[in-house]
């Protein structure tokens, strides 16, 4: 351990799939708008998504002066890269930063409480997750309405693989076919919603546009294979890889 700080370990947050919901809408908000400010303003989501572990601690009861001094750290470094996109940008980028906090309010309070990982919360973490890629826009001078469709369709595209994961997870811990059965359904009505949105808002946009629609469509057909299994490293990569083609199919729709 040393003196200022506790062991890094301790700071990166645990799971993975977090990672990603992360990661996705900061590098799609950056793809598309790139600018100073709106890299700002991913620091500064970073630096909130690394004070999530010492938060939990500190409110748990720990005495931890380490710990502490971590959040403090975190908070410090969000509030003075926020307040650099600030000057930079103006406050345009504060009105989608409005609406995704209640957001994470919610996806804070359920994590804190160390509530079931239910769909709805995970749904809900995406939603307030993908609220970055529109805030990174709008710093970076995009218009509300191009903002307003990366938000979008970065929820529906990582609600729609949390819903298929979820699936796959439910039949590797062998649960009761009522559960798989219910599990089924958000599979289908999320990628229902993300193909139909897709042919709707981005096919006619041109060839882009089409090409993102078709891999929506593709991404159904792997959702609707009957279950095999597949080792979690597997799957993991797997999935990284499909989110990471999709990443940049969903860039050249957007752009």
């Amino acid at each position: 351990m040393s003196r200022f700080l506790p062991p890094w370990r301790t700071l990166l947050p645990a799971e993975h799939g977090s990672w990603f919901m992360l990661g996705l809408p900061l590098v799609l908000g950056l793809l598309v708008r790139p600018s100073l400010p709106g890299g700002l303003v991913a620091l500064a989501a970073l630096a909130v998504f690394l004070a999530r572990p010492p938060l939990r601690r500190v409110l748990s009861g720990q005495r931890d002066p380490l710990q502490r001094r971590a959040l403090m750290l975190f908070a410090g470094l969000a509030g003075g890269l926020g307040l650099g996109a600030l000057v930079l940008a103006g406050p345009r980028f504060l009105i989608p930063l409005a609406l995704t906090a209640p957001l994470v309010g919610l996806a804070l309070r359920a994590d804190l409480a160390r509530a079931v990982r239910s769909l709805a919360v995970e749904l809900t973490a995406q939603a307030a997750f993908a609220g970055l890629a529109a805030i990174l826009l709008v710093a970076g001078g995009a218009a509300e309405a191009q903002a307003g469709m990366a938000w979008l369709f970065a929820t529906l595209l990582g609600g729609a693989n949390l819903a298929h994961v979820r699936r796959l997870l439910g039949h590797a811990h062998r649960l009761e076919a009522s559960e798989l059965r219910r599990r089924w359904l958000p599979v289908h009505l999320l990628h229902l919603a993300l193909l139909g949105t897709s042919g709707l808002l981005l096919a006619p946009r041109g060839v882009a546009g089409l090409a993102w629609t078709g891999w929506t469509a593709l991404l159904y057909l792997r959702a609707a294979l009957p279950y095999r299994p597949i080792p979690a490293r597997t799957l993991g990569w797997r999935e990284g890889a499909l989110s990471a083609v999709g990443l940049l199919l969903l860039w050249r729709a957007l752009a």
